[in-house]
């Protein structure tokens, strides 16, 4: 698939989940727990956070671009707001192994994230098809995670995806002309939390945040910390 069918394809993706999630009446905030989370059974107090990936992309009347240096931006202001939504549920976040100058000193750990980055984004494909199963326990990453040496002193690994959309002015104003309601910029950014040792998903929270997220990263707070509410450490 060329680069301009992927974008149009994230966008449409991340349309049809704006809808849904607003359908529900949830969108803030949409969450799955694994049964053995839920229980207690599987009790997590030391997350790793991968690098989020995030694709910002403007769409106009005359098309769609991504927005390379804005969505370098999310990436970089999401790690803050995960550890500090995590440490909030009582968990230890270990949020200093992946720096940009600690990637590029250790070309082995460069191509460890990578490499699992790509399994998760395989898995992927069938998480956000059927989040639901997650309180089945039906997704797993196998082996890949247990042999993926950082996340050793882990309990859990998050992996964390993001795609928003920024619309043009004649974009909106042609939304509000023809629809009756402008266009909204959102975005949609998912957590899965993974069991560093079993592979096992663990527990998948969505978010979204509409409007001003670029000018205003933390507003993504809360959407982010609401997408958490049913998360639970479990005893030590």
């Amino acid at each position: 698939m060329t680069s301009e069918g992927k974008m149009k394809r994230q966008v449409a993706r991340c349309c049809t989940l704006l809808m849904l999630i607003g359908a529900t009446g949830s969108l803030g905030r949409a969450q799955f727990a694994h049964p053995d989370l839920k229980s207690g059974k599987v009790a997590i107090h030391k997350v790793l956070i991968m690098p989020p990936e995030a694709s910002i992309t403007k769409s106009g009347m005359k098309g769609n671009d991504t927005l390379t240096a804005e969505s370098r931006m999310v990436e970089g202001a999401l790690p803050g707001i995960l550890a500090a939504a995590f440490r909030t549920k009582g968990c230890t976040v270990l949020d200093d192994i992946f720096a940009t100058d600690a990637l590029d000193k250790n070309p082995d750990l460069k191509y460890a994230v990578a490499d699992i980055q790509t399994h998760y984004d395989d898995l992927r494909k069938h998480l956000d098809g059927k989040p639901k199963d997650v309180t089945k326990g039906r997704f797993t990453m196998g082996d890949e995670v247990l042999n993926f040496n950082p996340g050793a002193s882990a309990d859990a690994l998050v992996f964390v995806r993001a795609g928003g959309v920024v619309n043009t002015g004649g974009k909106k104003v042609f939304g509000a002309l023809v629809a009756g309601t402008p266009e909204v910029d959102f975005i949609l950014v998912n957590i899965a939390v993974v069991d560093s040792q079993s592979g096992a998903v663990l527990y998948y929270g969505r978010s979204v945040t509409t409007g001003g997220y670029l000018e205003h990263t933390d507003r993504m707070t809360k959407p982010i910390e609401g997408s958490l509410k049913d998360w639970k450490v479990g005893k030590k």
